[in-house]
């Protein structure tokens, strides 16, 4: 389903500086989004999410960055918070982003197909392609490219950055001969020696052990491929990472400087795995970790000094102390809200949670509204549960919401991992009694108590600010 997003504000476009172009650009940009588009050949279920800045000036060109989540090349969703606190930052400074889906070795998959590469790094690569085929639309500049993501995103923004065409690892659909280059990469937290100390999971990627097949092992390390035409490289580890060992990084920025690679290599003492720009966990990072990602898209995309660029990252902080709900990026929807009060540039609404919220119009809302319905519940539906859980796991229903467009159950819990309103999971009927699917798997269930005349069926759809009414 497509979600509509909107965000605002009334003094963002006083604030500009002029670039080494001597143009004005608005340093901080309102955000657009669209979900769940199409990027791979015919047939391919996996999609991207597409971030962008949603006031472009005539003419305006953006650079393009492809965000890659990580999950260990098996599992993990390219709208997590860490992939939407990304895409959203960049976009609200003026970058056309995508975070991208690819191939995942699950076992479906790895049932189906034997093994995951080399088709997990051409979907990325694909990704490249998609923003130079569509740049005139998405008001992108082709020669300005980026890649950015965390652990095994990580690793694959890597694979984008050193293997140039002749290495053999170029798609071949839809785009066959479309230039697939970055001119800069944003490493947070990967793995840069592939082919050392291999994992069960590696070997499933794989489909063969490096003894069985040295040359492909060595192609999936990102060290083993660096040369003087690698592009700039940015990479951003915690030291107290269990997962990849920040010596990797180290090492890493040890074989670009031999290669003569401008790269810089940013440590955190006492931080883990799996950050985005922002948080670790629900532990702030130093704002020096947003503001060094930013400057050096800013540097190596925009052409711009250290300076204006430490300028522009002032706007954006001044712009969010301003509005201080700008700092949740993605965290808010209008979902489980009643809208209390619209105008005057002001969006009052009450939360299932109690307390009311005056949001202004500063930041990326997902507006959705629910409308009743005369839908009849059925099996194998999604919904989310409002009311109350009581004993033996059974959940008094008040009130059911199901989506109009959802895609399958997988999608379903994948998108909503870390964002519970009510309880969602699947319809299930057995006899004449309902239960909701709490995992994937069916092993948790919850029995639904539903009253007629007292449980309210809903619809929840895409809405514009003007149809959101007290």
């Amino acid at each position: 389903m497509g979600v509509v997003k909107f965000c605002n504000s009334g003094a963002l476009f006083a604030a500009a500086l002029y670039c080494g172009v001597c143009r004005a650009e608005a340093v901080v940009h309102r955000v657009g989004v669209r979900e769940n588009l199409d990027f791979l050949e015919p047939g391919r279920a996996e999609k991207l999410d597409l971030y962008y800045p949603a006031d472009p000036r005539p003419g305006e060109k953006f650079p393009g960055v492809v965000i890659i989540h990580g999950g260990g090349w098996i599992h993990g969703i390219r709208n997590a918070d860490r992939e939407i606190n990304i895409g959203s930052n960049l976009a609200r400074m003026g970058y056309v982003a995508i975070s991208i889906e690819y191939r995942l070795g699950d076992r479906e998959n790895l049932k189906k197909y034997g093994k995951i590469y080399p088709v997990n790094v051409l979907d990325c690569k694909t990704a490249v392609q998609y923003l130079r085929v569509h740049a005139a639309e998405l008001n992108i500049d082709p020669a300005r490219i980026g890649c950015i993501g965390g652990s095994a995103g990580g690793h694959l923004v890597m694979m984008l950055a050193v293997t140039p065409p002749e290495s053999g690892l170029e798609p071949t659909a839809p785009y066959s001969g479309v230039d697939t280059s970055v001119q800069a990469a944003v490493n947070l937290y990967g793995l840069m020696e592939f082919n050392k100390n291999c994992s069960a999971m590696r070997i499933a990627v794989m489909g063969s052990t490096p003894e069985q097949d040295p040359e492909n092992w060595s192609k999936m390390s990102p060290n083993e491929h660096v040369t003087s035409k690698t592009p700039p490289v940015l990479q951003v580890h915690g030291k107290a990472d269990p997962t990849v060992n920040y010596l990797q990084s180290v090492r890493m920025k040890e074989v670009l400087d031999r290669a003569g690679v401008y790269n810089e290599l940013l440590l955190l003492e006492g931080f883990g795995h799996a950050f985005g720009l922002q948080k670790w966990r629900e532990k702030p990072l130093p704002p020096m970790v947003r503001q060094r990602v930013l400057a050096f898209f800013d540097r190596q995309l925009k052409g711009i000094s250290e300076a204006e660029a430490g300028e522009r990252f002032a706007a954006l902080e001044a712009f969010e102390k301003a509005h201080p709900e700008a700092a949740k990026y993605g965290e808010f929807s209008l979902l489980g809200a009643v809208v209390r009060s619209v105008g005057n540039g002001e969006l009052t609404v009450s939360r299932e949670r109690g307390g009311e919220l005056s949001t202004g119009f500063a930041y990326d809302l997902v507006l959705e509204k629910l409308r009743s319905t005369g839908e009849k519940l059925r099996d194998g539906m999604p919904v989310e549960v409002h009311g109350e859980m009581r004993k033996n796991g059974v959940i008094d229903c008040k009130r059911i919401i199901f989506r109009s467009g959802w895609e399958s159950a997988d999608a379903f819990f994948a998108r909503w991992r870390g964002k519970v309103l009510g309880r969602r999971g699947i319809l299930r009927r057995k006899g004449e009694v309902w239960q909701l699917q709490l995992d994937k798997a069916g092993k948790k269930t919850a029995k639904l108590k539903i009253k007629p005349g007292r449980t309210e069926f809903f619809e929840c759809v895409p809405a514009q600010l003007s149809e959101l009414k007290p």
